[in-house]
């Protein structure tokens, strides 16, 4: 039996987890640095346990079950997102970093993207057309408590693209063009999974790359840019972990919250 064609119950016991042990939210977080950045996250968490699945996660926050992956790229993405979409994990989160094409968002600004061009090569193959949405709810609730740590916002009509590298700087003039605000290598893929299984998702991106002044990765940034990307790094995982436990109660609870 092909995978697309896999009952849930098959995820379940692969992972050898009950219905009472699924998780209220899946965190994804696309970034080179898995180590470091696993080591980070999970640290927040109690009682981990890696699954059988190598670099999926699992762990407690205030209670509610939350698993974690590393996941680089739509190809690697889509794997965990299916997983735990599938077994009924009702809010699927992307977290990481984003290129603006925006002159006007800067660094550590936290987009959070409502549409995403879908170009990342994986989602249609889940029935996407050629944008996806982001769940609205989530989305605004994400941005409220962001607000609340302080840390500038910016929703948005955002790309998700196959390669960091493959983005030369006509291609970058013609997703301004289109009106795009930001881009990165996995959130449509989140998007259209979730969309797939029927449960919410949302994407919480810090910009990094300032793609309209020519600036990439590699490029160094001054002290006070380096610690607005650093914090907003922070933030960005705990306002995570609360939506992860909004997610753990009920629908009423989130619209209370709003």
């Amino acid at each position: 039996m092909a995978i697309l064609d896999y009952p849930s119950t098959i995820w379940a016991d692969a992972l050898e987890l009950s219905s009472e042990q699924v998780p209220s939210a899946l965190i994804l977080e696309g970034t080179w640095w898995r180590e470091t950045a696993t080591k980070n996250r999970l640290s927040k968490l109690s009682n981990v346990r890696e699954l059988n699945f190598p670099d999926m996660f699992i762990g407690e926050y205030e209670g509610v079950n939350v698993a974690y992956c590393c996941a680089y790229g739509a190809a690697r993405a889509v794997e965990p997102a299916h997983i735990f979409g599938q077994m009924g994990t009702p809010l699927l989160i992307q977290i990481g970093t984003c290129g603006t094409l925006d002159v006007n968002t800067g660094t550590g600004v936290v987009v959070l993207p409502e549409s995403c061009a879908a170009r990342d090569g994986v989602s249609q193959i889940y029935g996407a057309g050629e944008t996806v949405h982001t769940t609205d709810q989530w989305v605004t609730r994400a941005e409220t408590l962001l607000h609340e740590h302080k840390v500038e916002t910016s929703r948005a009509k955002h790309l998700t693209w196959p390669s960091l590298f493959a983005q030369s700087d006509v291609m970058c003039k013609d997703w301004t063009a289109e009106g795009f605000i930001s881009i990165d290598m996995e959130t449509s893929t989140v998007c259209a999974v979730a969309d797939h299984f029927g449960v919410s998702c949302a994407s919480l991106l810090s910009v990094w790359d300032a793609l309209p002044h020519g600036r990439t990765f590699m490029d160094p940034l001054s002290e006070v840019d380096a610690n607005k990307l650093k914090r907003s790094n922070e933030i960005v995982f705990q306002v995570a972990l609360e939506l992860a436990k909004q997610a753990g109660t009920n629908s009423t609870s989130l619209n209370e919250a709003m």
